[in-house]
């Protein structure tokens, strides 16, 4: 019984051992096809036409009723950060391949929450940004449209102590509706 017990013993130190190497020569070969590839296909890369190797963005323009002067831009800038972090494009001064054009059309605050005191507990920033694609490879990929987001915030804070947080937040979320836009026919 004592012989069994260690054979058994040995047995399951081998056998884990060999799964242990498989498992390991799985992973390297994972590793080293990897690497030998041309890229690492990302979710966000799934529908990027590879003729497509410049863009360029005019600056935002801000024509709403409440201004805030950063806005414009910083939205520009998100974009930029946006299509340069996430594609392997270029960004040019004009005649990209892609050609992008933002207008800041709403830039308003407006109470979401209102206690049973009625007061109001929060307040919501919403931002609107008229958006044109222009695709000089493409045409039919072209478009203009309105894309429109908002963060709330405690009503007792003072706004343009938020204003920079709320803005990078909604902004974040724009461009990414922007870029799915764009890139996302799959």
């Amino acid at each position: 019984m004592n012989v069994l017990k260690k054979n058994r013993v040995y047995i399951n130190k081998k056998g884990f051992t060999a799964f242990r190497s498989a498992v390991l020569f799985l992973l390297a070969s994972f590793v080293v096809f990897a690497s030998g590839s041309c890229k690492i296909y990302r979710f966000t890369d799934a529908s990027i036409d590879p003729n497509l190797k410049t863009f360029n963005v005019t600056p935002t323009i801000n024509i709403a009723t409440l201004q805030n002067p950063n806005a414009a831009p910083n939205f520009t800038d998100k974009v930029k950060d946006k299509f340069l972090s996430n594609t392997r494009m270029v960004l040019t001064q004009d005649n990209g391949d892609l050609q992008f054009a933002a207008t800041i059309i709403e830039y308003n605050i407006e109470p979401v929450s209102i206690t049973n005191t009625e007061t109001t507990a929060q307040n919501r920033l919403n931002i609107a940004v008229k958006f044109e694609c222009i695709n000089t490879k493409e045409a039919t990929k072209s478009f203009t449209q309105t894309f429109r987001d908002g963060e709330n915030f405690d009503a007792n804070a003072q706004f343009s102590s938020v204003e920079s947080g709320l803005n990078n937040t909604i902004f974040d979320r724009l461009t990414q509706q922007i870029f799915n836009k764009i890139f996302g026919n799959w």
